[in-house]
C-alpha cells in the first residue's frame, strides 16, 4: 500500500467516524451536521463565490506573511551565526516573542496599521519568524566540524564557509521550522481575521457561526483545514532543490 493510499484510508476512516457521530444523536444535528450536509453547503458557497473569495484573501495574507517571515528569520539567523554577540543580544527578545500569542497583537496592530492588509500580514510575520529563526540558528551554529575543517583546508574564508558550507547543510533543519511556521501562518491569518477582519476565512467563520449557519461554518472550517495540506505540499516542493540531498542520502542509506 503506497503512501497516498494509506492517507486516503485514514481520511476515509475519519469521515466514517464523523458520519457515525452525526447520525448517532449524541450531538444535535443542528450543531454537528453530516458530511453530506457540509459538502452541500461547501458546494453552494463555492458556486456563489463566497468561499472562494474568502479563501483567496486568507491565502494571500498567509503566504505573503510566511515568505516575509522566512526571509527575515533566515537573514537574522545568518547574522547571528556570523556574529555570536548578536545572537546573545537577541535571545531575550526571541523568548518574549515566543510567549506572546499573535492574536494578542491585533488591538495594537489596529492602532498602528489600521484595518489594512498590512495588519494581517504583520500578525502572520510575527507568528512565523521565531519558528524559523530558532531552527535556522541552531543548524547554522552546529554544522559538522568535519565540514568546517574541510572548508578551511580548501581555503574558504569565514564568509564563504557560512554561505557555501554551513547554510546548505542547515537547509533540512530550516525547512523543518518552515513547515511548522506554515501551519502557524494559516492559524494566525484566520485568527486575526476573526478578531478584526471584514473578509477572509476567519471573518466568514465568525459570521457563519454567529448567524447559526452551522453547515456553512463546517464548510469554512474544512476549507481552512485543506489549506494546511496545500501549504505543506508547497513547503515540500520548495524543499527539494535546497534540501533534497538529505532525502537522497536517506534513500542511499536504506538501500544499503
Amino acid at each position: 500500500m503506497n503512501s497516498w493510499m494509506k492517507k486516503s484510508v485514514g481520511v476515509g476512516l475519519f469521515l466514517l467516524a464523523w458520519e457515525g457521530v452525526a447520525h448517532s444523536g449524541l450531538v444535535p444535528n443542528q450543531y454537528f451536521p453530516t458530511v453530506t450536509q457540509v459538502a452541500l453547503a461547501a458546494r453552494e458557497m463555492l458556486l456563489s463565490g463566497e468561499l472562494l473569495q474568502a479563501e483567496g484573501q486568507t491565502l494571500m495574507r498567509a503566504l505573503v506573511g510566511l515568505l516575509l517571515a522566512i526571509g527575515l528569520a533566515v537573514s537574522l539567523a545568518i547574522l547571528a551565526a556570523r556574529y555570536p554577540l548578536l545572537a546573545r543580544m537577541w535571545a531575550p527578545l526571541v523568548e518574549i516573542m515566543r510567549s506572546v500569542p499573535p492574536a494578542a497583537l491585533v488591538p495594537l496592530g489596529i492602532f498602528a496599521l489600521g484595518l489594512t492588509p498590512k495588519l494581517f500580514i504583520g500578525i502572520v510575520v510575527f507568528a512565523g519568524i521565531t519558528m524559523v529563526y530558532l531552527p535556522a540558528l541552531n543548524a547554522l551554529i552546529n554544522t559538522e566540524p568535519v565540514q568546517i575543517n574541510a572548508a578551511r583546508t580548501l581555503g574558504y574564508s569565514r564568509l564563504e564557509t557560512l554561505f557555501l558550507v554551513r547554510l546548505p547543510a542547515a537547509w533540512p533543519e530550516i525547512f523543518t521550522g518552515i513547515r511548522v511556521a506554515a501551519g502557524g501562518a494559516l492559524i494566525a491569518s484566520v485568527a486575526s481575521e476573526m478578531l478584526a477582519g471584514k473578509d477572509g476565512l476567519g471573518f466568514l467563520l465568525f459570521d457563519t457561526a454567529f448567524s447559526l449557519r452551522t453547515n456553512a461554518m463546517f464548510a469554512v472550517m474544512l476549507m481552512a483545514a485543506l489549506n494546511g495540506i496545500l501549504f505543506n505540499q508547497l513547503v515540500l516542493w520548495a524543499r527539494r532543490p535546497l534540501a533534497g540531498w538529505q532525502d537522497a542520502l536517506n534513500h542511499l542509506g536504506d538501500a544499503r
